[in-house]
């Protein structure tokens, strides 16, 4: 039997470590003497880097453009900008792990941007796993041909084996990395091969209970977590809800020839109702007419399911 939303459930619980603030780290990698941590616990660092034949400025923007990290990496379900002031911002992300370890992976980071100077520098928000804080730079630097290279520097602390810690830092960070010279230096899967649909309609009621109603018509959850997985029409999906107003439905297998596929429902208060906004993301390097029209179908069977008839 379904498991019926609860009135009060709207509220979005914490992903863990959240509610812990620290000072942004200034250029932790560059050698002042001041500690990069806010605890007693030994800082350790890793280095990485890798060439791409593609501008600084284009790679930049494509690391640093949280908004569509669903396309540039396909493990992210989704992502939510919290707070924005100036370069500064707070950024949540989830994602779905890769490798043989699977499940599900909520962080939420602070970053500092300097479109200027090509750099990110961020502090992940509590800890993750044996990573109690993590922290670092990217640069992108121009090389005469044209191309760049990206490098990135992290500190971290552990109550694990810093060797342990330092190499799964090290296997997904070149993960990242490679995924990043892939998509930059072929543009047409962050551009001619993205297909976005969106439509939207005025429903009656309010943003809980159209929110409710969206969440009884996705798999069933079984406690109040922000992101689950389910199964919707023999297809493993994740599901994501953020704040009351926002629902996420990513498929683990996209439909047809999509390399990507993601639907999202955005609530918001309007005269006379709710103003629910649904769309489609969705990459396709082949058949690409076949997924559009898969996609402006899906966007309507969306807002049918919110109640639009």
């Amino acid at each position: 039997m379904r498991r019926r939303h609860r009135p009060g459930a709207d509220a979005e619980p914490h992903a863990p470590g959240e509610g812990r603030r620290h000072p942004l780290p200034r250029h932790p990698l560059r050698g002042t003497a001041v500690s990069t941590s806010t605890t007693d616990r030994e800082i350790h660092r890793t280095r990485a880097g890798i060439d791409i034949d593609a501008s600084a400025d284009t790679v930049y923007r494509a690391l640093t453009d949280v908004a569509d990290w669903p396309l540039l990496y396909p493990w992210i379900a989704h992502t939510e900008v919290l707070s924005q002031v100036g370069q500064d911002d707070e950024v949540k992300f989830w994602a779905v792990r890769p490798g043989p370890e699977g499940g599900l992976r909520i962080w939420t980071s602070r970053r500092t941007l300097d479109p200027v100077a090509l750099r990110m520098d961020f502090a992940q928000q509590g800890s993750v796993g044996p990573i109690k804080e993590l922290g670092g730079t990217w640069d992108f630097l121009p090389r005469p041909d044209g191309g760049c290279r990206v490098v990135s520097g992290h500190w971290f602390t552990t109550d694990a084996d810093p060797a342990e810690t330092a190499g799964e830092l090290d296997r997904h960070g070149g993960l990242q990395m490679r995924t990043l010279k892939s998509k930059t230096e072929r543009p047409g899967s962050l551009t001619s091969d993205v297909i976005r649909v969106e439509d939207s309609a005025v429903l009656p009621g309010s943003v809980a209970s159209v929110h409710a109603r969206l969440l009884d018509a996705l798999p069933w959850r079984d406690s109040d977590e922000s992101a689950w997985f389910g199964t919707q029409n023999d297809v493993p999906t994740v599901q994501i809800e953020h704040g009351g107003h926002t629902l996420v439905q990513k498929p683990l297998t996209p439909p047809g020839t999509a390399e990507l596929y993601r639907r999202r429902w955005r609530l918001v208060e309007a005269p006379g109702g709710v103003l629910v906004t649904a769309d489609v993301l969705a990459v396709a390097s082949i058949g690409r007419d076949r997924v559009l029209e898969l996609a402006t179908t899906d966007v309507r069977a969306a807002l049918a399911l919110a109640g639009q008839r």
